[in-house]
This record gives structure tokens, C-alpha cells and sequence, in this order.
């Protein structure tokens, strides 16, 4: 095994890459994992051009194996957090991207805020997906209790020879079909209402939290927004103006459950 034959096809793709010539990069990547099998970046690389090429299969492959070979890889979550998405396994794929962005907070990777949009993307797709089924379970569920009453109504006037007792019947069916439909209907719009509590949304961002820290001075933020406030302003609170430093930043535990428990129920919020 040669680690310098490796690192020169890995420079071939890179170049590649940087071209847009996703199927050339990958040959010279493979040709470097030939080379050397147990660099991980060889197969993070491979993987970033199969996910250009919405081969996410192969994503996953690539990437199960750079974590096997180094799992602090953030690279390698991010891009099978992505992949699993897009394949609708969004359970792993929140797995994924929540080690990724715990892994790259702890290594200040420059990329951390595309990795909390997957996440947040991640939950949104789930949320879409779960709520098809559940409308889909939900209009069985009124045309079967619709069945009832019309199978009760047809039970009733079978055999009666009232006209205006006919005539009641199905003012009664009617009618409570007529109710059914709307608590059905209520219920759609209950769930359809948009509205997200303040206390979710950053301070800085505006954009619901993943990671809500608070600082000494008792205001909560998104981690990573309070972080990139402290890289361009300097280290003080943006409301209170006092000063405060990432080691200051205590984990709002609670507020996070919080946000996630509402998110299980209203994955639309993902992209407020």
C-alpha cells in the first residue's frame, strides 16, 4: 500500500471535483482507496461526488465505512444524514445528524450551521411523510364511519313503509354525517394551525432551535448563532451587552426537550 500513489489520485480528484466532473473524481477515489483503504477522507470524498450524483446508496456505503474507520468523521455523518433522508429512513437519518452537529460543535468545524439545516430538514421530511400516512389513515377512518351510518340508514328504511318516517330517517343520517364531516374537518384544521411559541425562537436567527443555550444574563439562544455573534462582534451578550464567553454558555436542557417534543408533532416548524 502506498500513501503517496494514494494522495496523488486523491489530488486528481479534488481537481476533478472542483470541475464538476463528479464520475472522473470518483475513478481517480477509488483508485486511491486501492491504494490505501484506511483513509477515511478517501471515501468522504467519494461519497460527497455520489451524493452530486444522487447516488445515495452509494453515499451511505462510503460513508458507513469512513465511520467505521474514524467515527469523530463529521463529513461522513453529515453526508449519510443527507442520504438517509432522501431514501426516507429518517429515523437514522436524525441519528446521523445529531452526532454530526454534537461532533462538530466539539471540533469547531466550519460548516456546523449546513449540518443543523440537514437536521432540521431531516425532521421536516419525516414529519411530511408521517403526516401523509396519518391523513391517509384519517380519511379511511371517515369513510368507514360514513359506511356505518349510510349502513344503518339503508337497515332502517328497508322495510319501512312511512313515507314521512322515510323522510326522517334520512334527515338523521343526514345529519349526523354532517357532523362527523365536520369533526373530521376540525380536526384537520387543528392541526393545520401554524404557530410556533416564542421561547423556541432564537433571539439572533429568528429560526426555531436545535441547541438552545442560555448566558449569564438568562437569554437563550441557538448555540451555534450565539457562537458566530461572539466571531463577529466580540464576546458579549447581544441583548444584555454583558460580557459572556462560549464557556459561559450553559445547555438549556429542558427548553430543548421541549422544542423537540413539539417538533415530533408540528415537523412543519423545521422550516420557519
Amino acid at each position: 500500500m502506498s500513501r503517496e500513489e494514494a494522495e496523488h489520485f486523491k489530488a486528481l480528484g479534488n481537481k476533478l471535483f472542483a470541475e464538476k466532473r463528479y464520475k472522473d473524481a470518483i475513478k481517480e477515489y477509488s483508485n486511491a482507496i486501492i491504494k490505501y483503504p484506511t483513509e477515511r477522507i478517501y471515501y468522504t470524498n467519494r461519497g460527497l461526488c455520489y451524493s452530486k450524483l444522487e447516488e445515495y446508496d452509494q453515499v451511505i456505503n462510503d460513508c458507513r465505512k469512513a465511520i467505521e474507520l474514524d467515527d469523530t468523521t463529521v463529513k461522513a455523518y453529515y453526508l449519510i444524514g443527507q442520504a438517509l433522508t432522501e431514501k426516507k429512513r429518517h429515523n437514522e437519518a436524525l441519528n446521523k445528524l445529531k452526532i454530526g452537529y454534537t461532533l462538530a460543535i466539539q471540533q469547531r468545524v466550519k460548516y456546523v450551521n449546513d449540518i443543523l439545516q440537514a437536521l432540521l430538514t431531516a425532521r421536516k421530511r419525516k414529519w411530511d411523510d408521517d403526516e401523509v400516512i396519518r391523513l391517509e389513515k384519517e380519511s379511511e377512518l371517515l369513510r368507514y364511519v360514513k359506511g356505518l351510518v349510510e349502513k344503518e340508514r339503508s337497515e332502517l328504511v328497508k322495510d319501512e313503509k312511512d313515507e314521512e318516517e322515510i323522510d326522517t330517517i334520512n334527515y338523521n343520517s343526514d345529519e349526523r354525517i354532517s357532523r362527523i364531516v365536520n369533526v373530521f374537518f376540525q380536526s384537520k384544521e387543528n392541526s393545520m394551525r401554524r404557530e410556533i411559541p416564542d421561547a423556541y425562537l432564537d433571539k439572533i436567527s429568528f429560526n426555531i432551535m436545535h441547541d438552545p443555550v442560555f448566558t449569564p444574563g438568562g437569554i437563550t439562544y441557538e448555540r451555534q448563532s450565539i457562537l458566530d455573534h461572539f466571531a463577529r462582534n466580540g464576546n458579549v451578550d447581544p441583548i444584555t451587552g454583558r460580557p459572556c464567553t462560549e464557556s459561559q454558555l450553559i445547555p438549556n436542557l429542558s427548553l430543548r426537550e421541549a422544542i423537540e417534543d413539539f417538533l415530533k408533532d408540528n415537523g412543519w416548524a423545521a422550516d420557519y
